[in-house]
């Protein structure tokens, strides 16, 4: 029998006109993070009523896994009618531990005949001469919920928390440059909640991509898509680029390195659709996030550069992983980009020393090459599939229309 939830959002509330658009966004999404569970959603008077079959336990945690909701409830939906609303009220004051309780009732549709506080006290007194219990309003152990709205009432008790922000797809899409450590997986979950897809963009060592694919790389990517749905990565071979700055000054290379990963992002982002780049860097936490070499990194960029987590301390970051299911994955071990680094790199790199490198290493057609080295990789977590191929084939079947490129962020 299918399970039904009361779901309410926050701040997509604020929208104004642009509120059924995050709505719809809303709906899609946890149409997908329930997909395989007969789901259906439906919209009830700025509230969302979601059905689902099967564990309740994997119902729940895909609710709380969706941005854009603020909490959630397992409800029943009775008939406008108090003697079965109050039967209702009454099967849950049953099943609910402790001895004090209260009862929030909000008559939403004017014509119900009791006003809210007395459809209140009536449900209160029946729960005080059923079942014992004793009404404390300043501190409730449970709280029983009463929505009458023009159709129907909406009872329920156990409110549990949603991620809150945006729903996934209303902000566009962001190319996020992914190293597999701790920082860019939160960076990633970050701007997902502020409603962006993120499109991960990883730089491998190995000479082909295999050893990526059997690295941490795709279960991190695993583990965001509980969040985001369908994930897409690009794998980017830099081998090409370590012998093409093989002679450069040591304290240079970090931040002509970024340089370089921002222009692939830059170079890729039309094909996708994106409209920003996203980092991991926290400011100061490494000789490459200082002010000077961030400066160094944004120079000449013909996109937004969004660094979600500048404020934040270690500690503060790897709180955030550790509860988002990253953080322990993050420490296994694997060789990426990030571990190719100076011994004394600068914490004062001029932009124009970066500039002036990458024009005479003849870096802006190394980007080139190596774009066309990469390797496109599809996640869909409804099925568990994860699949790759040549990027340049798929940019070739796109342009002839044989497949599309990445889809549209809304229905």
């Amino acid at each position: 029998m299918a399970r039904v939830y009361v779901v309410h959002y926050a701040e997509v509330a604020l929208k104004g006109k642009n509120r059924p658009e995050f709505v719809r966004t809303l709906r899609r999404n946890l149409y997908r993070a329930l997909s395989g569970m007969q789901p259906q959603v439906t919209l009830s008077e700025g509230r969302l009523l979601v059905s689902a079959d099967g564990p309740d336990e994997k119902i729940e945690r895909s609710i709380s896994s969706t941005f854009g909701v603020a909490w959630f409830s397992p409800a029943s939906i009775v008939e406008r009618d108090l003697p079965k609303i109050r039967s209702s009220v009454l099967q849950l004051a049953r099943e609910a531990a402790g001895s004090t309780f209260k009862v929030e009732a909000r008559r939403s549709d004017k014509s119900f005949p009791m006003k809210s506080q007395e459809i209140a006290a009536d449900l209160g007194g029946a729960v005080v001469e059923q079942t014992g219990k004793r009404v404390d309003l300043s501190h409730p152990e449970v709280v029983f919920h009463v929505d009458v709205t023009r159709s129907n009432a909406i009872v329920y008790s156990r409110k549990q928390g949603g991620p809150g922000g945006l729903p996934v797809g209303t902000a566009g899409r962001v190319m996020v440059l992914f190293s597999g450590g701790i920082d860019s997986p939160v960076a990633a979950w970050l701007t997902m909640k502020r409603g962006c897809v993120p499109v991960y963009v990883h730089f491998y060592l190995a000479p082909s991509p295999l050893a990526t694919f059997e690295s941490k790389v795709p279960r991190l990517v695993k583990a965001l898509s509980s969040y985001g749905g369908k994930s897409t990565m690009v794998l980017v071979p830099f081998a090409e680029y370590q012998l093409a700055t093989s002679g450069e000054e040591g304290g240079l290379e970090p931040s002509l390195f970024r340089r370089f990963m921002r222009m692939t992002c830059e170079a890729l982002a039309p094909w996708f659709g994106a409209s920003a780049i996203v980092t991991g860097d926290s400011l100061s936490q490494a000789a490459s996030q200082t002010l000077w070499n961030i400066g160094a990194f944004d120079r000449g960029s013909s996109l937004p550069i969004l660094r979600p987590l500048l404020t934040f301390d270690k500690e503060e970051i790897i709180g955030m992983a550790r509860r988002i299911s990253t953080y322990d994955l993050s420490l296994e071990e694997y060789k990426d980009c990030c571990a190719i680094i100076t011994r004394h790199p600068r914490t004062r790199v001029k932009a124009e020393e970066v500039s002036d490198a990458v024009a005479r290493l003849g870096l802006e057609k190394l980007v080139w090459r190596v774009v066309e080295g990469a390797t496109l990789v599809t996640y869909n977590p409804s099925a568990d599939e994860l699949k790759s191929t040549p990027l340049s084939d798929a940019m070739a079947k796109s342009r002839a229309g044989v497949v599309a490129r990445p889809p549209p962020l809304q229905d």
